[in-house]
């Protein structure tokens, strides 16, 4: 288990009093051609970088998701049946994007409980907001077993806006 892991379950343990059940993770990204063109029909090469998102998980049996960010030592939460934009931790906004999206294309969300933590460097052009979008897709689709593919999860991605 990586020295990551393990602080994301330690942290977790200590914040939820409990274990998580899923660990997942996704990359940040370069575009070698095409930047900001992917949501205007354009032509990219993106590709992934060896840094990422990673968010420990449990699930919670109602609707609310509670989040604490290892990087910014602050605890965000929702309600999925209120998503308002907050101001006091603007970070979670990303996951709220993202129970939007996947909530207004049909799909039923529960809430969950997790620990979050990323090493893509925010502000780079390194994706650290759509690692941290598609890694809540992610813990979404363990916590309910929702059936997303790829291209359907692309479209939704709050970041590609009609």
């Amino acid at each position: 288990m990586s020295s990551r892991h393990a602080t994301l379950r330690r942290t977790f343990s200590a914040q939820f009093g409990a274990m998580p059940m899923w660990l997942v993770r996704a990359p940040g990204r370069v575009n070698l051609i095409g930047e900001h063109t992917d949501y205007n029909d354009g032509f990219v090469l993106p590709m992934a970088i060896d840094r990422d998102v990673r968010l420990a998980l449990a699930p919670r049996t109602d609707r609310q998701v509670h989040v604490f960010s290892l990087n910014f030592q602050q605890h965000d939460h929702f309600s999925l049946d209120d998503l308002q934009l907050t101001t006091t931790s603007p970070w979670g906004n990303y996951l709220r994007g993202v129970a939007w999206a996947l909530q207004g294309a049909g799909f039923e969300l529960t809430g969950f409980d997790a620990v979050m933590e990323g090493n893509v460097p925010i502000g780079s052009g390194l994706s650290s907001s759509a690692a941290t979008e598609l890694a809540t897709v992610t813990g979404f689709r363990a916590r309910g077993n929702l059936t997303l593919d790829a291209a359907l999860q692309a479209a939704l991605e709050p970041e590609g806006r009609e």
